[in-house]
C-alpha cells in the first residue's frame, strides 16, 4: 500500500494498479481523527461514502463502490481486425478527507487504475505476467495485454522479428490475430518501452535490421498455432479473472437433453365429457414443458499452465460458443453457462480438462 502524511493524518491507500474483486482498503489514523469522507470519480459517474473512526482510526473497504463503475460493461462486443482498447480497465480518482473533531479537514488525492478481475491471496500471483496461448487459426483470436502508459509491442513469427503495435495509452488492450497473419508455427510478443530509431537496413532483413532499440524489452507472450477446422469441435471464448478475452477448441463430447415440469394444470371442456371415458381429447391435465441441452467437453492431455488458463471458465460470468461466420456482419456467438461441478488437478504432466456447457434455450410451444 502506498501512504501519505499531512497534518499528523496518516492515510494508507491502494497501489497504483488495483483489481476491483479484491480488497480495496482505507486506513486512516491520526489524533483527533473523527471521520473520512471518500469521493470516487470515473468517465461519467461519482460515489460518495463516510467512515466514522474508532480510537482515531478509520478502516473502509470500498471494492462494491469501486465495481459500480463497471456496472455498464458490454460483455462481447470485440473487435477482431483492429486493435482495442477495453473496458475492463479504468483509471479512479479519489479524493479523501480526513475530518478532526475540532471540524478541521485535510484532503488527499490519488488515482488508482482498476481491473474488473482478482488475484489469488498470498502475493504468487503476477498479473500481466509471461503467459503461454493457443490460436486455432480459423477461429476468430485476440491477445489481451495490460500497458501502464505509452508502449509498443514487437511481435515475431517463427522468431523473426516481423512488426510494431503501438500502444498509445494505459488500458486493458485487444489485439487480433487473423488469416491474414502467416507465421507457421507461433508468435512472440514482446513488450517495448523506450525509442525505436530507423537505420538504413531495408525488409531483405527482419525487423531489428530496420530499427535500433534504446530501452526495455519484456517477454510477454508465446502463441503457439495450430491449424483447425472450423467445424471440428466446439470454440469457446471467456473473460478469465485478469480481465483477459480466452479462447480455446474443445473436443465434443455427449449430449444430455434433459425435460422438466415447468407448470401443470388442468383445463377441462365439458363439450367432451363422456361418462365411460371422461374428458378426452386436448383438454383436462396438461402441463408445460422445459428443455436443457448440455453438452460435455474436453481438452485432451494438456499441461498445468493451459489447465490453469481454462479452469477460469468455470467461474468466468461471461461465456461465449462461436457460431460460425456470418457475411458482413464478421463472427457470431452465442451466450453459453458453465455447469457448476467439481474440477480435480492431479500432479500428471499432461491431464485432460473436462467441463459440462448448457447450451442457449430451445423454445418449445406451451399452452
Amino acid at each position: 500500500m502506498r501512504e501519505q502524511i499531512k497534518d499528523n493524518i496518516t492515510l494508507q491507500y491502494p497501489e497504483e494498479l488495483g483489481f476491483a474483486f479484491n480488497t480495496c482498503l482505507l486506513i486512516a489514523s491520526g489524533e483527533r481523527l473523527e471521520r473520512i469522507g471518500v469521493t470516487i470519480t470515473g468517465e461519467d459517474k461519482k460515489e460518495r461514502v463516510f467512515f466514522d473512526s474508532l480510537n482515531g482510526k478509520c478502516y473502509g473497504d470500498i471494492k462494491e463502490y469501486v465495481q459500480t463503475f463497471f456496472d455498464t460493461l458490454s460483455f462481447g462486443k470485440i473487435g477482431y481486425e483492429e486493435k482495442e482498447k477495453t473496458k475492463m480497465g479504468m483509471l479512479l480518482s479519489f479524493e479523501i478527507v480526513a475530518i478532526k473533531d475540532n471540524q478541521n479537514s485535510v484532503a488527499f488525492n490519488f488515482d488508482v487504475y482498476y481491473i474488473w478481475g482478482a488475484l489469488k491471496l498470498g502475493g504468487k500471483e503476477i498479473y500481466n505476467d509471461y503467459r503461454t496461448l493457443t490460436w486455432f487459426r480459423g477461429y476468430p483470436f485476440t491477445f489481451g495485454i495490460y500497458a501502464a502508459g505509452n508502449s509498443s509491442l514487437l511481435l515475431s513469427k517463427d522468431g523473426v522479428a516481423d512488426s510494431f503495435v503501438e500502444i498509445p495509452e494505459q488500458g486493458v488492450w485487444n489485439i487480433p490475430l487473423t488469416l491474414l497473419d502467416n507465421a507457421q508455427s507461433y508468435y512472440d510478443i514482446d513488450a517495448c518501452l523506450g525509442t525505436f530509431t530507423a537505420v538504413t537496413f531495408d525488409r531483405s532483413f527482419d525487423l531489428t535490421f530496420q530499427y535500433r532499440f534504446d530501452g526495455t524489452q519484456t517477454k510477454k507472450l508465446r502463441i503457439n498455432i495450430i491449424d483447425a477446422c472450423v467445424d471440428g469441435g466446439v470454440y469457446l471464448r471467456w473473460i478469465n479473472r485478469h480481465g483477459f478475452y480466452c479462447y480455446y477448441l474443445f473436443k465434443r463430447g455427449e449430449e444430455q437433453i434433459k425435460t422438466t415440469t415447468d407448470n401443470l394444470f388442468v383445463r377441462n371442456n365439458l363439450l367432451t365429457y363422456d361418462e365411460a371415458y371422461g374428458y378426452q381429447g386436448y383438454t383436462g391435465r396438461q402441463q408445460q414443458m422445459k428443455r436443457e441441452d448440455t453438452v460435455s467437453l474436453c481438452a485432451p492431455l494438456v499441461d498445468s499452465e493451459t489447465w490453469d488458463m481454462l479452469f477460469d471458465i468455470a467461474t468466468s460470468p461471461c461465456v461465449d460458443m462461436f457460431a460460425g461466420y456470418k457475411d458482413g456482419e464478421g463472427a457470431k456467438w452465442l451466450s453459453v453457462t458453465v455447469v457448476a461441478g467439481s474440477y480435480t488437478k492431479t500432479g500428471a504432466v499432461l491431464q485432460d480438462f473436462i467441463c459440462n456447457i448448457q447450451l442457449p434455450d430451445i423454445n418449445i410451444q406451451k399452452l
